[in-house]
């Protein structure tokens, strides 16, 4: 049937039978459960509704409809992309072709626009708006990306008989949210839901609390409900009988109202009133999607949603859902918002109906929105800036629904109660969030004059001055406002409010600019917005002047004026009409129109027009001269923010131009004796006041300097269109010369000082590279522009836009000659001759001649002599002046010559003492200058020749001597011995990953470890030093001192764990958690002929011979076994190598075991214990790792690894390590002894150990270290305390390396692939042989790999590397060197099981040489970063709520930080993703990038961050964050590369205490929840 064919009746019924066959299956799917399963109700969703509408709506199959929908409409996709924002979400606009900031691109429009290579601003969007590409009143160029450049369009006619059946649907779906009981009846059995909805009023810890008392719910379940109520705006919280939901409700408004006299809003619904409105939602979404398919099916919604009601008193759909829109929750909204986005927002026609509607229905959307307790993003109002800010819209909205008239009523409504009886706003006791609501309709005002029209028709003239008529009406009640008097006596008890006022006043100052902007655009408005304005100021009730008019005498001159006195009479500080008709003013000399004002406005007067402003200049001078001080300091806030950035143009810059107007207009000596009368000098100059009162001498004189300022002001200020022939660039050009004569500064704090228009523009850009240059910023600190030398002459030091800091700033330099005055102004320049300006300047120098100095100041005559040459007539009276004036300047160059002689004499006094003290002290230490040449030569001869052999039987001699000592506290100096009191060097000890092959993998002692460190390196220990050196005694006391200041100090705890140990360095304040005892070590001199003739006995083999008798008798002396007669020779042997171990102070042996422990309890993460095994482990462990980060640290600087570290880590190294080897004298010989032969079994066969780790599941240099350090444990039994010998101690060492070295080559073998050619490879060949003997052949897949040990020791000077390490320089050499020894050990390390399984991939590898860990790879732009960001998608959330993307710079991975969502158990306590994360890649120590934030976050623990500069940077040279600028961003490597050396320095724990102890934390951050 044709559309028309269809019956109202059939119509009827198909209505009835959709809804009830809603009202039927609805409540079967939704609602079910307390906690539904949104899986399957999305299942039954589809099956039963929405696939049975779309069928209904296509007529068959919808995937068949829809293909032929396509077919029709010629293309499916829409010409403008209409994408919703979601909050926090990255939007781009582009400064060059956007209409006005509000216009912004979707992160994919702009990477596809031509945009990309404009000036553009990036910024995170506060939710709400769309994506404008494809709007073309939004650009003036590339209004399409290449995505939606607009196509063919078919017009869809033959198609539209399918789209009413949509109407009923349509209606019965916006229904459903608003009015549903109406519509459908509770069904189902007789089951409520207690439902919580949000609010503004109460926190999160509030509801938290009040759930968990209510419905007896644990902190877990309570924080999920509060999380989805705020998310949604409403969350069922019981579900149940009518009975237990409403106990429920009343319990909540009960607790509730106990925190917050307002109670929580509750309501008790059915479950099929519930189901129907969470469809209703689904619903939305559904549309959404249906009229996504095609332009006609979004067509046929806009007619179903703009069509008039039947019935003449109901609006259309769209009226009834926007005027509901304060009654529905968060969630309901959304989806309103969104539909109306996609739907009528996306059509020019349509948007504009729908805008029409929108103005009609303003004032009440206001009056909810206001009564309403949501932000303004989630509310219907916040579409405004969607259809106010395009330019044809705004039009036909004056034209058609005055829409300027209809705001600012709204407006006016709302503020009526603020009126006094004087019909003048006056805010005191004003609610401010209601207030704060207010204003933000004066956004909406804003948008409709963004863009000023070119072409005027009479319509839009009428229209425009009714607004502005109105617009005078509103600023009337502001002309005036909240006047103040002067507080005499006593100081005021209660500070008035002010701050509503300048609130006010900043939000109309654009808005004041534009109006203006507007009339200067048409010549008519102009002069009749200029009647309007004056007849507004003339009809104001508030008069100036209390008192009839009186003449004033001076000079022969007569002033008939009304008196008053600022410091005795009410004045105010807000006078908007007077500053807008001096605007206007100007724009009318600007444009020529001034010559037909009398023909619309009668004779001005004046010095009316004059009083108001000049009061305000007066008032803020008196203030200035401390005589207001007893009105507190509200008074002295207002005058700040009056001569400010934020409110100057609008009010000081326009006062000073309507002064300037009437000092044109006036007659020069009547102008300058009003001046006179109102900053209440006149009977000071006119010889009839005197006073002995110094205060009152002091106002006079800080008067006198600010008038003889406002002078100069009014006569040397031209830099105003209008008032002289400069343009708006000349204009920003001279305050940025101004601000840079200061100071060079960085682009953004020139920004900041600097005005800016509507569309935040302060047009720096176009003038900075003419007057300054850029100088670019290092690592650390930001870009800074620099003044040009030849720009120093436009400098004037009286410029009247510095503030009181600055003018102290500036140097006192001759001003420049101004631009001449246009011919409107042209007259000013007499003040500068007449009469009464030259008896001031008289005057002026008569007080200075006098001797009392306390009558003039040098400020004075430093304005005078400014004014002096400008005079450009002299009289005979002003001769006199000259005359006085040169008598002062003579006796001050008479003052300032005797002084400097006076100075002259003392400095040469000074260096005459010097002198003499100099020659003294070379006289008495003369000896010390001639031996130090000789003793510096006598070092480095004696270095020369040292041996430069650190192993084996050659080694030469090390100095270990620390020498003499300073402790950083005392001041004392004290040398290191070992009966002397402990000396002890501060350390900061801490887990690290920063050398880890397996990121993620955690390491726990039920293993191997921590006795044998895994070749992964998985997680370390780290033992850092600053390099202070203190007593212990003293460290004692000043960490004592730290921990009881500590305490009582606010979120100290952030800052450093006093229950771990930490404080912070006394010198350097690095943060640190243990001390390093300095531990003295005898230099033991080596006898080569007794090593020569060891070595000729003492082979390898017999050196393992005589090891496993020793390990073998050690262990039968501890089970009381009896040994062979030559194992016993063999277990005693060694003992006739030791000597007597050396004996440490009690001191000593308690700081090492102060260290240990701490090493122990941070590496292991386990509590304090001594007895611990694993105590002198971790110490070797840490010695280990400590300089394997070194080393790496070292390679990747490209410094050579002998001779590159710094005094502070060569003194933290040196004291590790002899701390390590001291560690066995600390714990039980048993222990250590035991230790030993555990490492050693690894690479020799030891008969007391079995089940030994491979030579792949070790790491060789931890190994190593433990093995030296260890090893002297053998010397000792329960009756003998000795240590090895020297030569003990060589050959023990050089055998270790070697076996250590052998093994470690075969590990790399083993594990290396790749062919390689060369000698090296071919020796290799052979003990590849030998290796394929004893792995069943599994070998030969490596038979041509080079040995990549080899390659790895190049790269560190591999012949001096083995010849310091007593080492062949060809490795290979070792096997062949010890052949019988190896041939076993090969078989027997090759023989490992654990060999075979990693041959044949069972086990992971790790290869050689190890990569080298570094951050990772950032884009160059950053817009690539945040590209990224955009398509992250949580993993544990399927919403589209704000998230916060977190890249970890370890590894790569992006997290989902400070959301619910990704919360993780950490050692029972709920952390964010970030801590976890965290936790398990850099074992507690992170560092992260927050994209949408522009912002690295370093962590360490859970509780402790900090914020740190991204090392992304503008053009400008400055970081951005927060996008707070917007501008393009890119990757400084520097920054970066600085960021790398902190990480793997294990400097962020350092980092993240200074940052914290810099700021005042007043409320502690909780960093475990990112």
């Amino acid at each position: 049937k044709g559309i028309g064919g269809v019956a109202i009746t059939e119509k009827i019924r198909l209505k009835a039978a959709i809804l009830s066959y809603l009202g039927e299956q609805v409540p079967l799917i939704y609602c079910l459960e307390a906690e539904p399963q949104q899986g399957e109700e999305e299942q039954k969703v589809e099956e039963r509704l929405l696939y049975p509408l779309e069928c209904f709506i296509f007529g068959e199959d919808p995937s068949v409809g829809l293909e032929k929908l396509q077919q029709y409409s010629g293309s499916s996709s829409a010409q403008q992309c209409g994408r919703v924002f979601k909050e926090g979400e990255t939007v781009y606009s582009c400064r060059d072709c956007a209409i006005d900031p509000t216009c912004v691109l979707c992160i994919e429009c702009f990477q596809k626009s031509v945009h990309k290579s404009h000036r553009y601003k990036m910024h995170a969007s506060a939710g709400g708006g769309f994506c404008d590409c494809g709007d073309l009143e939004a650009w003036k160029t590339g209004p399409c990306c290449s995505q939606h450049d607009p196509g063919t369009s078919v017009t869809m006619e033959t198609v539209q008989f399918i789209f009413w059946n949509l109407i009923d649907v349509d209606f019965f779906s916006m229904n459903t949210i608003v009015e549903l009981t109406s519509c459908l009846g509770v069904r189902g059995e007789d089951t409520y839901f207690c439902v919580l909805y949000n609010d503004e009023h109460h926190s999160y810890d509030h509801v938290i609390y009040t759930l968990q008392r209510a419905i007896a719910c644990d902190q877990n379940q309570a924080q999920i409900y509060t999380a989805l109520i705020d998310k949604e705006g409403r969350k069922a919280v019981k579900r149940g009988t009518l009975r237990s939901c409403q106990q429920a409700k009343d319990n909540i408004r009960r607790n509730s109202e106990h925190i917050i006299q307002k109670p929580l809003r509750v309501e008790i619904l059915h479950t099929a009133i519930m189901a129907h409105q969470t469809f209703a939602l689904r619903l939305g979404a559904w549309f959404q999607k249906i009229i996504g398919y095609s332009v006609g099916l979004r067509e046929v919604f806009c007619q179903v949603a703009l069509e008039p009601a039947a019935d003449d008193n109901n609006p259309c759909l769209i009226s009834r859902l926007m005027l509901h829109d304060a009654k529905l929750y968060k969630g309901a909204r959304k989806v309103v918002h969104e539909l109306i986005f996609s739907s009528l927002l996306m059509d020019t026609e349509y948007k504009r109906q729908f805008a029409m509607k929108f103005t009609e229905h303003y004032k009440q959307l206001q009056e909810d929105f206001i009564s309403d307790d949501h932000q303004r993003n989630i509310s219907i109002t916040a579409l405004s800036v969607q259809i106010f800010t395009v330019p044809t819209l705004a039009r036909q909205l004056i034209d058609e629904g005055s829409v300027i008239k209809v705001i600012i009523d709204t407006v006016m409504d709302m503020m009526r109660e603020h009126l006094d009886s004087n019909q003048r706003f006056h805010f005191q006791g004003h609610n401010p969030d209601k207030f704060f609501r207010v204003q933000v309709i004066f956004h909406d005002l804003r948008y409709i004059l963004i863009s000023k029209p070119s072409v005027w028709t009479e319509t839009l003239r009428e229209k425009f001055l009714e607004g502005l008529h109105v617009f005078l009406r509103f600023l009337c009640c502001m002309q005036g406002m909240e006047e103040v008097k002067r507080q005499l006596g006593q100081h005021v008890e209660v500070e008035p409010e002010w701050e509503a006022g300048f609130s006010l006043q900043m939000q109309l100052r654009h808005i004041l600019a534009m109006f203006q902007d507007w009339c200067s655009s048409d010549e008519r408005v102009l002069l009749l917005a200029f009647q309007e304005c004056h007849r507004a100021l003339m009809s104001c009730t508030n008069q100036p002047f209390r008192s009839e008019p009186t003449d004033s005498y001076m000079c022969k001159q007569i002033l008939h004026a009304r008196p008053y006195k600022v410091s005795q009479e009410p004045v105010s500080i807000h006078l908007p009409i007077s500053r807008l008709l001096a605007g206007l003013y100007v724009l009318l000399c600007q444009t020529g129109a001034i010559q037909y004002l009398p023909d619309f406005v009668d004779t001005l007067n004046f010095t009316e027009l004059a009083e108001q402003p000049l009061r305000c200049v007066v008032l803020a001078a008196q203030v200035c001269a401390d005589m207001w001080r007893r009105n507190g300091l509200s008074l002295v806030s207002q005058v700040y923010y009056y001569q400010d950035l934020k409110c100057r143009d609008e009010m000081f810059d326009k006062d000073i131009i309507m002064l300037q107007i009437a000092a044109s207009k006036m007659d020069p000596n009547h102008f300058l004796m009003l001046v006179l009368l109102r900053f209440e000098l006149f009977d000071v100059f006119n010889g009839n006041s005197s006073s002995k009162d110094q205060e009152v001498v002091k106002q006079w004189n800080r008067l006198t300097e600010e008038m003889l300022y406002l002078i100069i002001i009014i006569v040397g200020e031209r830099y105003v269109p209008g008032i002289s022939n400069v343009t708006k660039e000349d204009v920003t050009m001279r305050e940025v010369i101004h601000l840079l004569c200061i100071q060079p500064m960085a682009h953004s704090s020139l920004v900041k000082n600097l005005p800016e228009n509507e569309s935040h523009e302060t047009w720096l850009e176009t003038v900075v590279s003419k007057v300054a240059i850029f100088k670019k910023p290092g690592v650390s600190g930001h870009g800074l522009y620099e003044l040009k030398k030849e720009c120093l002459k436009e400098f004037n030091p009286f410029f009247y836009h510095y503030s009181r800091p600055q003018h102290s700033k500036v140097r006192a330099l001759r001003p420049p000659v101004p631009p001449p005055f246009c011919p409107g102004f042209s007259n000013i320049v007499y003040l500068l001759c007449c009469d009464i300006f030259i008896h001031i300047l008289r005057r002026i120098f008569q007080k200075a001649a006098e001797d009392r100095s306390s009558r003039w100041t040098e400020p004075m005559i430093q304005r005078v002599w400014l004014l002096l040459p400008h005079t450009v007539s002299l009289s005979s009276s002003s001769v006199s002046c000259v005359v006085f004036a040169q008598s002062v300047q003579d006796k001050e160059k008479a003052e300032r010559k005797r002084k400097a002689e006076a100075a002259k004499a003392h400095r040469q006094k000074i260096m005459a003492q010097m002198s003499a003290m100099q020659k003294n002290f070379i006289e008495s230490n003369k000896m010390l200058y001639d031996n130090m040449p000789e003793s510096s030569i006598q070092s480095d001869t004696a270095a020369s020749v040292e041996s430069r052999v650190a192993v084996g039987p050659e080694q030469g001699v090390c100095s270990t001597d620390w020498g003499a000592q300073i402790c950083i506290l005392c001041q004392e100096e004290q040398e290191v011995q070992a009966q002397a009191p402990a000396m002890v060097l501060t350390a900061c000890v801490q887990r690290s990953t920063v050398l880890t092959q397996d990121r993620g993998k955690t390491l726990s002692p039920e293993g191997c470890y921590p006795l044998f460190m895994p070749p992964d390196l998985a997680v370390g220990t780290h033992t850092g030093s600053c390099g202070h050196v203190m007593h212990a005694t003293c460290w004692q006391k000043y960490f004592e001192a730290v921990q009881n200041t500590t305490r009582n100090r606010l979120h100290a705890d952030l800052i450093i764990d006093l229950e771990n140990g930490e404080y912070m360095c006394p010198l350097c304040k690095s943060l640190c958690n243990t001390v390093i005892p300095l531990i003295p070590v005898e230099p033991s001199k080596l006898n080569y002929e007794s090593a020569e003739l060891v070595g000729q006995h003492l082979t390898l083999e017999r050196w393992v011979q005589i090891m496993s008798s020793r390990i073998r008798g050690l262990r039968a002396a501890e089970e009381a076994m009896v040994l062979f007669d030559e194992c016993q020779a063999d277990f005693r042997s060694i003992l006739s190598f030791g000597v007597q171990e050396p004996k440490f102070s009690r001191s000593i042996t308690e700081m090492l075991g102060v260290c240990a422990t701490t090493v122990h309890r941070v590496g292991l993460q386990t509590a304090p214990n001594d007895l611990c095994p694993y105590v002198p482990v971790m110490s070797w462990n840490t010695c280990a790792y400590t300089i394997q980060a070194i080393e790496s640290m070292l390679q990747e600087e490209g410094k050579a690894l002998f001779g590159s570290l710094q005094n502070r880590q060569l003194s933290g190294l040196k004291a590790l390590v002899q701390f390590s080897a001291s560690q066995r004298l600390k714990s039980r010989k048993a222990v250590i002894q035991k230790h030993f032969a555990d490492m050693l079994a690894v690479l020799v066969p030891v008969p007391t150990v079995e089940n030994a780790p491979s030579i792949l599941e070790v790491d060789f240099f931890h190994l190593l270290v433990g093995l030296v350090l260890s090893i002297p444990a053998l010397y000792q039994e329960e009756a003998v305390d000795l240590q090895p010998s020297a030569v003990s101690t060589a050959f023990n060492h050089l055998y270790l390396l070697h076996l250590v070295t052998m093994g470690h080559m075969l590990q790399v073998l083993l594990a290396s692939h790749g062919p390689e050619e060369g000698e090296e490879a071919h020796a290799a060949a052979e003990l590849f042989s030998i290796m394929s003997q004893h792995t069943d052949g599994l070998f030969s897949l490596w038979y041509t790999v080079k040995c990549q040990v080899y390659v790895y020791l190049m790269c560190i000077q591999l012949p001096l590397l083995c010849s310091y390490l007593s080492l062949p320089s060809n490795l290979f050499q070792l096997f062949q060197q010890h052949r019988d020894v190896v041939t076993n050990l090969i078989k027997r390390w090759c023989g490992n099981a654990a060999i075979s399984k990693a041959l044949k991939g069972e086990m992971q590898i790790i290869r050689y040489p190890r990569k080298r860990n570094r951050l990772i790879d950032l884009p160059e732009d950053y817009s690539v970063l945040l590209n990224q960001a955009s398509h992250f998608k949580c993993p544990n959330s399927s919403d589209d709520e704000r998230k916060h993307p977190t890249l970890c710079l370890q590894c790569g991975v992006m997290l989902c930080a400070q959301s619910p969502c990704c919360q993780q158990q950490l050692n029972g306590e709920e952390v964010g993703a970030c801590t976890a994360h965290a936790a398990i890649c850099g074992a507690g120590v992170g560092m992260f990038l927050r994209v949408r934030e522009c912002e690295i976050i370093l962590m360490a623990s859970k509780t402790r961050g900090s914020p740190y500069p991204a090392p992304y940077l503008d053009d400008y040279g400055e970081t951005d964050p927060q996008l707070g600028r917007g501008n393009p961003l890119h990757l400084c490597p520097e920054r970066y590369r600085k960021l790398h050396h902190m990480w793997q320095q294990h400097c962020i724990l350092e980092e993240i205490a200074r940052s914290l102890e810099l700021l005042n934390v007043m409320f502690p951050f909780e960093w475990q929840m990112i």
